[in-house]
């Protein structure tokens, strides 16, 4: 009896231990399970993480698209949004001065150690180019803080401010209102500017004059939107070669929007055209202390001006522009002298004028820019002769014009007036400019590209210019 008891207890143990062995080895099969499992979706999230970025990669990020009313868009050109902008620009534009007492005999006062302890920061552009001892060496801590040295034109402890706006910032200083709220300019508080070019109808725009807007602004400006009227019939092929130009040369940061209808080209519309193309293609929202530039197709804006007021100017109220008033090109000069035209402000302002881009330029109640100092360069019937015929011929933004009843109008009638500098009414005699007594000849981006912009710099239907020019060459 006793030796049955033991086998069955013996049974027992082994059947115990049996299942025990099963389940450890459930235990260690499940675990291996799971672990295959994490590292499967790791794999995966893996995976997927690398075709996200190599798609964002390619897609790219900054605003590039075409949108025309009733045209079907080119699939080979895809909208895309960039993230490379103008807007974070102060390590270029600023350079830093430390300043160290090695270079003085006698002790400093508390404030000028202070002073040290902050680094000088000097806005490159209106500083003198010197060295740092050099600097130091003009320096008299006994009699004022330290401040970085002035080109002619520029102002401001760190000569961040030039002429146009030091004369405004006096004028404005004299008002009850004043158009700016200025800061310290900073590395962490910076904005946008937005460019919103209306350039009229599409027949009368002069591509070499929008080339020069753009190239002179181009390291100021973050967005373009560029907006005209065109017949629906104009052609594909213009349209993409537009856009290819404007590409190269903005690398890609401009919304391109083609009106068929008049009545829908307002800059109401272009205003919210671009917002939504901002959100959607970017996912970018327009801030209120953003800047928003308006102007037409004639102008082109001093870049010195919109840049002080991207660093330093925390709130803008409009603000028009007086500009120097050319006509047919940079050599001719009305004998008014100057014209407002264009408005700047935060996009915060753009609301009370319930998104009318007139209606704001309308607001404006000062200027940027006086007689002797310009906010740029308006160059109106900047264009060739057949477009200026054309013009007149379909009425087309001259009904202020008075042609004399006699004259033949051709195109070598409008070739005399250019020459002579007589406007289209063909009594009112221009201004001629000469590049050697002009300070405020031409923009300098033209200046310094003369070649691709002869047109605007010199005029070909007058004989005497065209002597002098056969004299250099003669010379040479």
């Amino acid at each position: 009896m006793a030796r049955f008891i033991g086998l069955s207890q013996i049974a027992a143990n082994n059947a115990a231990g049996t299942r025990l062995n099963i389940t450890k080895k459930l235990v260690l099969w499940s675990v291996l399970i799971l672990q295959l499992g994490f590292i499967g979706c790791i794999w995966l999230l893996q995976l997927s993480r690398n075709q996200e970025q190599q798609l964002t990669e390619t897609a790219a990020a900054r605003v590039h698209f075409v949108q025309q009313e009733r045209l079907q868009q080119p699939q080979s050109h895809k909208k895309r949004c960039m993230q490379r902008e103008n807007v974070n620009q102060y390590q270029r534009d600023f350079y830093q001065l430390k300043l160290s007492n090695h270079s003085v005999d006698y002790a400093l006062p508390a404030y000028a150690e202070l002073e040290q302890q902050t680094a000088l920061w000097c806005y490159a552009e209106g500083t003198v180019n010197q060295t740092q001892q050099q600097l130091l060496n003009e320096l008299d801590y006994l009699l004022a803080p330290p401040q970085c040295s002035c080109q002619s034109g520029w102002h401001g402890r760190d000569c961040g401010q030039p002429e146009i706006i030091w004369r405004a910032l006096m004028t404005h200083s004299r008002s009850s209102r004043r158009p700016l709220k200025l800061r310290e300019a900073s590395a962490n508080r910076l904005k946008r500017l937005y460019y919103m070019i209306s350039l009229g109808d599409w027949q009368l725009i002069n591509l070499e004059l929008l080339q020069l807007q753009l190239r002179t602004l181009a390291s100021v400006v973050d967005y373009y939107l560029i907006y005209y009227y065109v017949n629906a019939s104009w052609q594909h092929q213009q349209q993409r070669r537009l856009e290819r130009q404007l590409h190269a040369q903005l690398n890609g940061n401009f919304v391109l929007h083609a009106c068929t209808n008049r009545r829908n080209c307002s800059s109401a519309n272009a205003y919210a055209h671009l917002r939504q193309q901002l959100w959607t293609q970017c996912g970018m929202q327009l801030a209120p202390t953003d800047l928003l530039l308006y102007g037409d197709a004639e102008t082109v804006y001093a870049p010195a001006a919109l840049k002080f007021l991207k660093y330093y100017a925390e709130d803008v109220l409009p603000l028009r522009f007086r500009l120097k008033h050319n006509v047919y090109g940079f050599y001719w000069q009305h004998p008014q002298r100057t014209r407002l035209s264009g408005v700047i402000s935060s996009l915060l302002h753009l609301h009370a004028a319930q998104l009318n881009l007139q209606r704001l330029e309308q607001q404006a109640s000062h200027t940027l820019g006086d007689l002797n100092h310009y906010g740029g360069w308006s160059c109106e019937l900047c264009l060739s002769p057949e477009q200026l015929l054309h013009m007149l011929q379909t009425k087309a933004n001259v009904s202020h014009v008075h042609m004399p009843q006699t004259a033949r109008i051709d195109a070598t009638y409008i070739q005399q007036l250019m020459g002579n500098g007589l406007q289209l009414d063909g009594s009112t005699q221009l201004l001629r400019m000469r590049q050697q007594h002009e300070k405020y000849y031409a923009p300098t981006t033209a200046l310094l590209q003369s070649q691709e912009y002869a047109q605007l710099l010199v005029n070909l239907y007058d004989v005497d210019v065209l002597n002098d020019l056969q004299l250099d060459e003669d010379e040479d």
